[in-house]
């Protein structure tokens, strides 16, 4: 029987902070029941041209400007890319194999910015996000609350690739709750 992921660490590579941005990249990570990170990953770098009138923002494309050309080509100037419609299917398709949508909590970086924006790009193409609203969850949060979790080694590949962003990410989420339960087993919450 295949693991369920009981959590997914999404993370976007945007051209605008906006909830419209224009996607350039979705990257995510399962976590399975016993936190650990399960090893099918998702990650598609997305037609930005078709996406307009979405968001882009000077701002963003010139920190862009500043990133390395490895993130760059991972995401805003990938090569090849999926049609955005289409992109959303996949990522449905997966987290419906790696995931139960009606009970994965979905892990963002940030209360208003990766799943609220992937959750406009499914309104934009007409789609229904592939998660309950209920289960949208803040990776900043849990991380204030348990700052040591931050503390998972040296980050691995390419920062600003939105997979290798979520791997660290779902690392770091999977020490915070480690912690969050051993905390709550013992009462200290």
């Amino acid at each position: 029987m295949t693991l369920k992921a009981l959590h997914i660490v999404l993370d976007l590579e945007t051209r605008s902070t906006k909830p419209n941005a224009i996607v350039a990249s979705i990257g995510a990570v399962a976590i399975g029941p016993n936190l650990q990170l399960l090893t099918n990953e998702f990650h598609v770098s997305l037609a930005q041209h078709l996406q307009f009138p979405r968001h882009e923002d000077p701002d963003t494309m010139r920190w862009w400007a500043e990133q390395s050309k490895e993130a760059r080509y991972a995401s805003i100037m990938a090569a090849q890319t999926v049609l955005p419609g289409q992109a959303l299917r996949d990522f449905a398709a997966w987290v419906s194999i790696v995931a139960d949508p009606a009970k994965v909590k979905v892990w963002g970086n940030g209360s208003v910015f990766d799943n609220v924006i992937l959750r406009s790009l499914y309104d934009t193409f007409n789609q229904q996000p592939p998660w309950e609203w209920r289960y949208d969850r803040d990776m900043r949060t849990i991380l204030d609350l348990h700052p040591s979790a931050k503390d998972v080694g040296d980050f691995v590949g390419v920062k600003h690739n939105a997979l290798h962003d979520a791997r660290h990410e779902a690392k770091q989420l999977a020490k915070a709750l480690t912690l969050h339960q051993s905390l709550t087993s013992k009462g200290d919450l």
